[in-house]
């Protein structure tokens, strides 16, 4: 229809129009009549399957319970052609988890959650870490971790940098920080965490004959004779171990045995020791201390990352007079400080 010079077409609201092309004539894109269309003669012969819930209906109306089960197994659905979900077919249950593939579940997990003894070693991964400078690279992680580490085993593969850590704590606390901070560039830097068994380099965590050395006239320095105290917090930013390049993680079993060993050695007769300000969240190489140093009264572990006064069992030997544990998360669970107090003790 035309008007003023102008043209107008009428909308067409039919469905299909010329978009499938026609097998027979007046028929559309299908090639014979569906199932509704069907005369009740033609219903039951072999070019028609049977309503799809012609089987579970009785006479009356009412579904037979009893044959449920065998005919909804049965059931003909034609939306269903790959015969799975497609959450099915990536190998996922109604819970999301991860089945047929251990190396993908493995890695899946150690991105999504890190379990595990405390002493299990963990593979950490940074994707382009290849084009960072080794040195820059840790700094800035351990800078931004909550806990202290050493990397083992650093290497690049392809554009990829990985090393290994030896706690669970540690790898969480890596895992938490990923993609938190940015690099030069200010692309963020993601960290990926994956189980894995101890590496080659897992001898490199033993203090060596050297490393001891340095330690000894570090503790030397800090010991006060006439107080019989030893001073051991912020250790791992001693000047001296700093400059000799020697990294002491309290956390860490060979060099906590380190510092007991020359305890019994050399001042089995300490009565104070402050190990505040070294990051520590576990107790567990401690347990020997009252072996070590019997005569210890007084212990400061202020300032650290203890969470719970179960931590305290590690150390339930020793017969203190004094113990100073503020600055630590477990102080938070305690709804008053006589709690607190009876706890502890």
């Amino acid at each position: 229809m035309a008007e003023g010079g102008r043209s107008y077409i009428d909308h067409d609201d039919r469905v299909g129009g010329n978009f499938f092309p026609k097998k027979r004539k007046g028929r559309g894109p299908f090639r014979a009549k569906m199932y509704s269309e069907a005369g009740p003669r033609n219903r039951n012969r072999g070019n028609y399957q049977p309503n799809p819930r012609s089987r579970l209906d009785d006479g009356d109306g009412d579904v037979a319970m009893s044959d449920v089960h065998d005919t909804v197994r049965l059931r003909f659905n034609p939306y269903n052609r790959g015969g799975r979900r497609r959450d099915e077919r990536q190998g996922r249950d109604n819970r999301g988890a991860l089945h047929g593939n251990p190396a993908r579940d493995s890695l899946h997990n150690a991105r999504t959650d890190v379990r595990g003894d405390k002493d299990s070693w963990y593979k950490i991964t940074i994707p382009y870490g290849k084009k960072y400078e080794k040195d820059w690279l840790i700094g800035l992680l351990q800078g931004a971790c909550s806990l202290p580490f050493s990397p083992i085993g650093y290497h690049c593969d392809h554009s990829r940098s990985h090393f290994y850590v030896e706690d669970a704590a540690v790898a969480k606390a890596l895992k938490q920080i990923s993609r938190t901070f940015t690099d030069r560039d200010n692309f963020k830097i993601t960290i990926l965490i994956q189980p894995s068994p101890p590496p080659a380099q897992a001898k490199e965590i033993q203090m060596t004959e050297e490393e001891n050395a340095h330690f000894k006239r570090c503790m030397q320095k800090r010991y006060d004779g006439a107080q019989q105290a030893l001073d051991m917090s912020s250790l791992r930013s001693d000047p001296d171990l700093v400059t000799n390049k020697v990294d002491l993680i309290l956390n860490r079993k060979s060099c906590m045995q380190s510092m007991l060993q020359i305890i019994e050695e050399n001042v089995p007769e300490l009565l104070s020791l402050d190990l505040s300000n070294n990051k520590l969240y576990r107790l567990d190489h401690m347990s020997e201390i009252h072996l070590k140093a019997p005569n210890l009264k007084i212990l400061n572990l202020s300032s650290n990352v203890l969470r719970t006064d179960k931590d305290l069992d590690k150390i339930k030997g020793l017969k203190l007079e004094m113990l100073w544990l503020d600055g630590n998360p477990l102080c938070d669970n305690f709804r008053d400080q006589n709690t607190y107090i009876r706890s502890v003790c």
